[in-house]
C-alpha cells in the first residue's frame, strides 16, 4: 500500500496535484443519512452481502456508500462542509476512463 501511494503521489506532484490520505474507519457500516461517520452510527449488519448495502428497505452500492462517507468525512476534517446529494448510490453510473 505504502508504495502505491509514494508512486501515486510523485506521479501527481509531476501536475501539481497534491494526494491527502484520508482516515476512513466506520465508511462502509455508516448509512449515507447519518448526520456523522463514526462508530456511534455505524451498522455493520446493513451490509448483508458483498457489494449490497440496505439502509431503511433501500438497497445501495456498497461500493459508492463507502466512498460518498470517505468524501463526507473528508469535507467535515478539511473545514469545506458542504451539502451533498445521496442521489445516484442506488443506481450508479458507469464511466469509463482511459488508462
Amino acid at each position: 500500500y505504502n508504495k502505491l501511494y509514494i508512486m501515486l503521489e510523485y506521479k501527481l506532484k509531476l501536475y501539481g496535484i497534491s494526494l491527502t490520505k484520508q482516515e476512513e474507519s466506520y465508511t462502509s457500516q455508516c448509512s449515507p443519512f447519518s448526520p456523522e461517520i463514526s462508530k456511534r452510527y455505524a451498522e455493520a449488519s446493513n451490509r448483508k452481502e458483498r457489494g449490497m448495502y440496505i439502509t431503511d428497505g433501500v438497497k445501495y452500492n456498497a461500493d459508492a456508500v463507502g466512498a460518498f462517507n470517505i468524501l463526507r468525512k473528508h469535507l467535515s476534517v478539511s473545514g469545506k462542509q458542504k451539502e451533498l446529494s445521496v442521489t445516484g448510490l442506488k443506481n450508479p453510473e458507469i464511466i469509463k476512463v482511459a488508462v
